[in-house]
């Protein structure tokens, strides 16, 4: 039966997309519906919303409530808002293992300072980042004040760049078009970065099923849908953007770059295997981006042994969680400690075929990696003390 989801997964208009349940003489059900009624073929309906698959195989189910070595989350954010949520963030980190998060932020001047502040009761704990004052980049000599306030940010108890974004459209931009990370304009902030022994941390692109037509196809199209990419024809695609990337880190070899995500490229490693061969310069971050590499477990344990050196240990801190938005409707049932422990049972478990939709949004299985001690301490604490030292 045709699936036709070029309208909107949620909310009202989701009711008119179905998936056909359509097996011959199947007296099954939709969950919850209580008859079988009329439960002729093809007039089953299960909407695509409700499809909450569950395993039925008996292939580990691993509880790991602590990571098993000492952890450094090299990609956080600042979603603690008040000292009493600071001080349980905390309590947290301790339940799990977690010895330092690095909080990436946007923030410059007196914004980055109420942050800074907000974390500095645990010095040892956190360390913040702060992002880059875009206004009038247009401008001449935007760039030396961009340079000037991230001095400033830097003698405020700024320890890093980023979480810088490019999406396609460019940075700093929005409504009208941005710049690049490879514009000349950036040359200076970058340059003026490894100066100052600042990492960077670089968002480019997004997963390639938020490319990929938003129809039955698209096999991540639960959470794609969500996080797709529009106007296409207006932005740089995603091979597009990882060609930038590579013309950025070509201009700047001095600086210490660290690409969110895996670089957004777990569908095809070979990509991130040549950016990190090409430039020693380079590091990988792992943070919200478990769901898509532990569905390919081999492939991502073969890769993360081999670059075991570069990659680092993050989590984007809770993920999203949206619980007032029906169009979002994964993250709601879930805690930031059982976010933590999903990223310990994909990197330490043999575990199969397990559904964590609650906090991925994919209805895919993953699986978990049994990733050696050496490199568990590596991409764990090991390389981050290489970035952050």
């Amino acid at each position: 039966m045709n699936l036709d989801i070029r309208k909107s997964l949620y909310g009202v208009s989701l009711a008119g997309i179905i998936f056909a349940l359509a097996l011959a003489g199947c007296s099954k059900v939709a969950p919850g519906s209580g008859t079988s009624e009329g439960s002729e073929a093809l007039s089953e309906r299960l909407l695509l919303k409700d499809w909450m698959p569950e395993p039925v195989h008996k292939a580990g189910n691993s509880q790991i409530p602590k990571a098993k070595y000492p952890v450094i989350d090299l990609h956080a954010h600042a979603y603690a808002k008040t000292e009493e949520e600071v001080d349980r963030r905390v309590e947290i980190m301790d339940e799990a293992g977690i010895e330092k998060s690095l909080i990436l932020t946007k923030a410059t001047g007196e914004e980055f300072v109420e942050i800074r502040d907000l974390y500095g009761k645990y010095p040892d704990r956190f360390e913040v980042y702060c992002g880059i004052d875009y206004a009038g980049y247009d401008q001449e000599g935007w760039s030396q004040k961009a340079v000037e306030q991230l001095r400033m940010d830097v003698e405020a108890g700024c320890k890093g760049l980023g979480e810088l974004h490019d999406k396609g459209a460019g940075m700093g931009g929005a409504p009208g078009p941005g710049m690049h990370p490879n514009d000349p304009r950036m040359d200076p902030i970058f340059e003026e970065a490894a100066k100052l022994n600042l990492p960077v941390n670089l968002h480019v692109a997004e997963p390639i099923w938020m490319y990929e037509p938003m129809d039955s196809t698209n096999d991540g199209l639960m959470r794609a849908y969500t996080w797709q990419v529009k106007n296409q024809d207006e932005i740089v695609g995603h091979d597009g953007m990882i060609d930038l990337l590579d013309k950025t880190l070509e201009r700047h070899p001095n600086t210490t770059f660290v690409a969110a995500h895996l670089a957004n490229t777990s569908n095809d490693f070979s990509l991130l295997a040549d950016l990190l061969d090409k430039h020693p310069n380079l590091y990988a971050d792992i943070a919200a981006r478990f769901a898509e590499f532990s569905t390919i477990p081999r492939t991502t344990a073969d890769f993360f042994e081999e670059y075991q050196d570069r990659i680092v240990y993050g989590t984007d801190y809770g993920f999203e969680t949206f619980p007032d938005d029906p169009d979002k409707p994964y993250g709601n049932n879930t805690t930031t400690l059982e976010m933590f422990r999903m990223t310990f049972r994909v990197l330490e478990s043999r575990d199969e075929h397990f559904y964590m939709t609650d906090l991925v949004g994919y209805r895919w299985p993953m699986y978990g990696l049994d990733l050696s001690d050496e490199v568990l301490k590596k991409i764990y604490r090991e390389n981050a003390l290489k970035i952050i030292e």
